[in-house]
């Protein structure tokens, strides 16, 4: 690793000691001789048009581009929206390595002369209006390379390795291909199938429709919408890619399978994908499941959902939505096999009509073996709990969508989103226990053997409409409505057999089953209207209803009685109604906008406890305050809300599902009122490529729902949520990134970022109140190297660091801290070969086992590619080749705290083949250099 960042520092120091000529002037509109600022100047050789590099003019129109060849004929060319374009052919002398142009005057064209661009001289980047514009040919990517490789190439755009995406350090929401749908709007489904070489244009934008929710014109509080726009020849073709692989090591054979068509003819988009492989990975991304199914809309009426998502191992991804499995690795590790099928089809018979319908089928079969420890502190007492498990689930979903986008008019737009989803869950688990006390000794052991099978249904539809006036710029009036229905069946078996060495010795066998059952209707309705004013002012309104009904039914039996178990059993109904109003003027001059208001809030709660024949009304009726304050790229806002307890915490029935740890609900929860202010700054450079985003965000909450622990003498914790003051939280995310063009050939890119949170909080162990401080603090860098594309070294640095520390002395202090160093190459120097290699060094000061406390990770793979225009790619590829990976967790909280090791997807050799469709004119040339090894 050090020779290799040795190399790197030595041609990036060398790089920059070569001389360059430069070329430099001055942009100014010949009409109203104003400075043109964010014009696109871009150097290409005379002889065969190949971009040489590009720069942005700044404010006051000055552009200079550096690392331009000597004595080359070249060409320079001159972009800005709304003016004729600048062509100028020149050469630099070596003996005058400075030319400049002087004054350059643009002339206003009109609208038919926008549209002439000479294609092969068309700039890599063209900025109009709010939107940016890249010329996908202008960025270089290999052979059977993705949107997502090409993403990475852009300006500004950062691609993590799950694949989320950002833009100026914000997250793009989806992916549109020529402004229609692609699988859900999910933008992974297109940036992981989609191959870069159809790709005309890029171009990103503000999420409007995510402002029109909103009510405001904010765009920093909005996410990224990516267009791209398909090659001429590709809208009336067809294209996609089909792969195999097999290989295995020693935990098994292993293989990867898929295929994706997709046919394009005019107004019609047709895309069939399938996949199957057991090497940890999902099928369709969280994010594409909760548009689907409507569930990020759903979340506020229900007041809470069950959602596991963990992108963080290194072993796979994976995640998991209101109990449906999407594939992926589990949170403890283990195997995962995955197959899927999905169908979309986009029909746009004129601009002013879009419909679209979709399909996905998913299976997911995951085992799973590891070993946790639970520490539990009691002043100079320690207990430890012991589990070894074995847990096999095998879960099924199908995914229905459909929708349309109509525009009658240029004032009038409707969006409609319907889905149904209809999925099933069975998982067994068994689960050797035994706890320990650090004085008295063995406390318990036993064995919990559990069976599940969850079925669930769930329909949703989404309606926004928004209405634009004709007469008065700046009016509007929009109306979103969302109306949910789903039914969850679960039934979990537990047979246990407990032994208790402590406070008397005694045998305890639970044989039982619990079943769930919760049908939920929710709907809401909410509207915005903006109103100008006089000069500057504007006034806004709006209001939303929620309305959601519950049914939970728990129903707990025995084997030897054919009825009930009244204490283990329950139903829990609720009806809420829930209005809001808010109102405020706006203010807006030059750069700023300052938008107080304030907002009227009436909720109503009608909760009935059926096996204790009692009747709970939550009722609050709040005026709240609110205000925004916006500076250009800077946001700062403020909010106060009432949050009502979540129904699962109001049911005082004992759930002891897990006979180590039972949870008992409280009826006498009262609401909590959060106070929370948010600061925002994303800003980015087109001229220097430099880009800053950051939040910092503090809250203080009354009333928040605590947890009340009792630890009996036989290591049993129950848990009981109750009301306390004084949470506070305050958290930050911050980040740099660069993508720094040396000369012609020489980019070096870097960024780093920091997330960090504090949290103060009360919790009640045994009756006795405690103060607690976590603080959580991770960190990331990374810089890289980038020679003409045929090398590519890539270093990267995090760490985590996490804190806990308790008021009460018989708790004791947790620290953890966890860092990770990387290094990445990939040549391409070979024509034909593409070599890559990522080495890691994992460290952890959580756990004394020298083998898990040092975790190395090392995959390499080499790539041949074959046939007319590279179509083929031969990858052998080999995962863990030292063998040395492991999946460790450690989670600190309150009293306890909690140590994981489990089995992973370790070492294994794979080869797969890949032969890419293309369509007619989307040839690629060769990767990597000149030099043949054939």
């Amino acid at each position: 690793m050090k020779i290799i960042l040795l190399l790197f520092m030595c041609v990036a120091i060398c790089t920059t000691s070569f001389s360059q000529a430069t070329l430099k002037g001055k942009l100014i509109d010949s009409i109203a001789k104003i400075p043109l600022g964010l014009a696109t100047v871009t150097v290409f050789k005379a002889s065969d048009t190949a971009i040489i590099t590009y720069r942005l003019s700044n404010p006051e129109g000055d552009f200079k581009i550096p690392g331009l060849p000597f004595d080359v004929k070249c060409r320079v060319v001159v972009s800005y929206s709304g003016y004729i374009g600048y062509r100028k052919e020149f050469t630099v002398r070596s003996d005058q390595p400075v030319l400049d142009l002087g004054t350059v005057y643009m002339s206003p064209a009109s609208v038919a002369m926008q549209e002439v661009v000479v294609y092969a001289e068309r700039p890599p980047v063209v900025i109009k209006k709010d939107t940016v514009e890249f010329n996908a040919s202008a960025f270089k990517t290999l052979p059977n390379a993705l949107v997502e490789d090409l993403l990475k190439k852009l300006p500004g755009v950062q691609v993590d390795k799950d694949g989320n995406i950002m833009v100026n350090g914000k997250p793009v929401n989806r992916i549109l291909v020529d402004g229609k749908t692609f699988f859900g709007d999910d933008p992974k489904m297109a940036s992981r199938n989609l191959p870069s070489q159809v790709i005309d244009k890029v171009q990103v934008t503000d999420d409007k429709e995510e402002m029109l929710r909103n009510g405001d014109d904010n765009a920093n509080n909005v996410g990224k919408v990516i267009n791209l726009t398909l090659k001429k020849g590709i809208k009336k073709s067809m294209f996609g890619k089909a792969y195999a692989g097999g290989g295995g090591g020693p935990q098994g054979g292993r293989y990867e399978m898929g295929a994706i068509a997709n046919i394009f003819r005019d107004t019609l988009q047709v895309s069939v994908m399938g996949y199957s492989n057991n090497l940890n990975r999902p099928g369709f991304s969280v994010t594409d499941m909760r548009q689907t199914m409507g569930i990020s809309r759903s979340i506020e009426t229900m007041g809470g959902n069950s959602n596991n998502n963990n992108n963080t191992s290194n072993f796979g991804s994976s995640f998991s939505i209101n109990d449906i499995n999407f594939g992926g690795e589990s949170r403890n590790g283990g195997i995962t096999k995955s197959d899927g099928v999905g169908i979309n089809i986009n029909h746009s018979p004129s601009n002013k009509q879009s419909i679209y319908g979709q399909y996905f089928y998913g299976r997911v079969h995951t085992d799973v073996q590891n070993e946790n420890r639970t520490e539990i502190y009691k002043e100079d007492t320690v207990i430890n709990n012991f589990s070894k498990q074995y847990y096999s689930e095998i879960g099924n979903s199908h995914v229905f969508g459909a929708g349309a986008n109509l525009k009658p008019d240029s004032t009038i737009n409707l969006i409609i989103g319907l889905n149904y989803v209809i999925s099933g869950t069975k998982s067994e688990k068994n689960d050797a226990r035994s706890g320990v006390n650090n004085f008295l000794g063995n406390l318990n052991n036993g064995i919990v053997n559990s069976i599940g099978d969850l079925k669930t249904n769930m329909y949703s539809h989404n309606i926004m409409f928004t209405k634009l006036s004709k007469s008065k710029k700046g009016r509007r009036l929009n109306i979103t409505q969302y109306m949910g229905w789903s039914e969850r069946d679960r039934d979990d078996y537990t047979n246990a057999l407990i032994s208790y060495q402590q406070p008397v010795g005694k045998d305890t066998v639970y044989r039982q089953l619990r079943n769930e059952w919760v049908p939920t209707w929710t709907a809401n309705v909410a509207g915005n209207y903006s109103e100008p004013l006089i000069k500057n002012f504007f006034f806004r309104l709006g209001a939303r209803y929620d309305y959601e009904k519950m049914d939970d039914k728990v129903g707990t039996f025995a084997n030897n009685t054919s009825g009930p178990i009244k204490d283990l059993s329950s139903r829990f109904s609720r009806e809420s109604n829930k209005y809001s109003v808010s109102g405020g003027i706006e203010y807006r001059y030059k750069d700023f906008t300052f938008r107080p208001g304030i907002r009227y809030q009436s909720q109503r709660f009608d909760n009935n406890i059926y096996s204790l024949n009692q009747s709970i009304t939550q009722e609050q009726h709040n005026v709240l305050p609110q205000f925004d304050f916006v500076y250009k790229k800077l946001s700062l806002s403020y909010n106060r809300d009432v949050v009502l307890p979540y129904y699962s915490n109001l049911i005082p029935v004992l759930n002891n599902s897990n006979p180590y740890m039972t949870r008992l609900g409280n009826p006498n929860l009262q609401p909590a009122l959060q106070d929370r202010a948010r600061i925002t700054l994303n800003t980015y450079s087109p001229k220097s490529t430099l880009g800053v985003w950051s939040w910092f965000e503090a809250s203080q909450s009354k009333n928040v729902i605590v947890d009340s622990i009792a630890l009996d003498q036989s290591g049993i914790q129950t848990i009981y949520p109750v009301n306390a003051n004084g949470y506070t939280r305050v958290a930050t995310n911050f980040g740099l990134h660069q993508n720094k063009r040396n000369s012609k050939n020489f980019m070096i890119p870097w960024n780093f970022g920091t997330w960090t949170e504090y949290v103060r909080n009360y919790f009640y162990y045994n009756g006795v109140r405690s103060l607690q401080n976590r603080l959580n603090c991770n960190f990331w860098s990374g810089i890289g190297f980038n020679w003409d594309d045929k090398l590519e070294l890539n270093q990267e640095y995090s760490f985590s660091y996490r804190f806990v520390r308790n008021s009460n002395a018989g708790f004791e202090d947790i620290n953890t801290f966890s860092q990770t160093i990387g290094t990445e190459v990939i040549v391409r120097y070979i024509k034909h070969v593409i070599f890559d290699t990522r080495l890691r060094l994992i460290t952890n000061n959580m756990f004394d086992d020298p083998t898990l406390k040092k975790i190395y990770l090392w995959n390499a793979a080499v790539n041949f590619t074959f046939f007319k225009d590279e179509r083929a790619v031969l990858r052998i590829s080999a995962n863990d080749i030292l063998n040395r990976g492991k999946n460790v967790y450690m989670s600190p909280n309150q009293n306890t705290a909690f140590f994981s090791k489990g089995d992973v997807l370790a070492q294994y050799f794979l080869s797969t083949f890949t032969y890419n469709l293309r369509p007619a004119g989307a040839k690629k040339t060769a990767a990597g250099g000149k030099w043949s090894l054939f």
